[in-house]
């Protein structure tokens, strides 16, 4: 089974930096909006099962790593902020 650990690592900062990073909305499909935008920005790193994704996770402790993964997310927010397209938003533009 081939995983792409920094979906996992991306998704574990976005739950733990939500509140930072302001979003207007919330809804699943805004959360993927960000998640996919922000995973197409960086390359991905495959692994063949999860129990090695604490190696990926490990590397985190790098505090540049961690920051800019953490800018790449904040971007991919704020232009899903900007430019939302779930239906909350978009009904609340008419």
């Amino acid at each position: 089974m081939l995983v792409n650990a920094k979906e996992a690592v991306m998704e574990e900062l976005f739950h733990q930096y939500i509140d930072q990073l302001h979003m207007k909305c919330i809804c699943e499909r805004c959360k993927e909006d960000v998640l996919a935008l922000a995973l197409n920005s960086v390359k991905p790193q495959y692994v063949t099962d999860e129990s090695k994704l604490a190696y990926i996770k490990a590397e985190l402790i790098d505090k540049q790593k961690n920051t800019t993964m953490l800018v790449t997310l904040a971007e991919a927010a704020r232009k899903v902020n900007d430019h939302p397209l779930c239906e909350n938003m978009l009904k609340g533009r008419k």
